[in-house]
């Protein structure tokens, strides 16, 4: 699995992942070296990687800004195989939705909104259980079908 973006929302992801699927392999992409550096340090990821890397991935967990997804998003689909889920988790939808409607691969994005989070970011703010209880908004369900 793959957490591009290490901070609260992705580093919490991956830990509560982790604590279901303590096997599974946590791959960090983040632009900030240090946060990748603070990531391993808590076992939050098992190692780095780039987009590049992704092509072999099962799920990848799209947690950065929405300005910044709207840059990568095109390339993280280009770079998927046709089975693996990329769960985009920003704040809004309507011009991600809009940018990758036509991709070839628009079926592998699920564009959701986690009503969850702190006043506190970076990985040392990821938390287990954070989204335990809260409401998550699956946005556009039905344009995503990986097999």
């Amino acid at each position: 699995m793959y957490v591009i973006g290490v901070g609260l929302i992705g580093g919490s992801m991956a830990l509560d992942l982790r604590k279901v699927y303590p096997e599974m392999t946590i791959c960090g992409i983040d632009a900030n070296q240090s946060h990748l550096d603070e990531a391993l340090g808590l076992g939050i990821i098992d190692q780095t990687a780039s987009i590049s890397d992704i092509s072999d991935a099962d799920l990848v967990i799209l947690a950065i800004p929405v300005d910044a997804a709207l840059s990568v998003i095109d390339q993280i689909l280009d770079t998927v195989s046709e089975s693996t889920l990329v769960i985009e988790v920003g704040s809004t939808k309507e011009a991600l939705c809009n940018l990758t409607r036509s991709h070839k691969n628009r079926r592998n994005l699920l564009a959701s909104h986690p009503i969850s989070g702190t006043e506190f970011s970076g990985p040392s703010a990821a938390i287990h259980d954070l989204f335990k209880g809260k409401t998550n908004i699956i946005c556009e369900v039905e344009e995503t079908a990986v097999k």
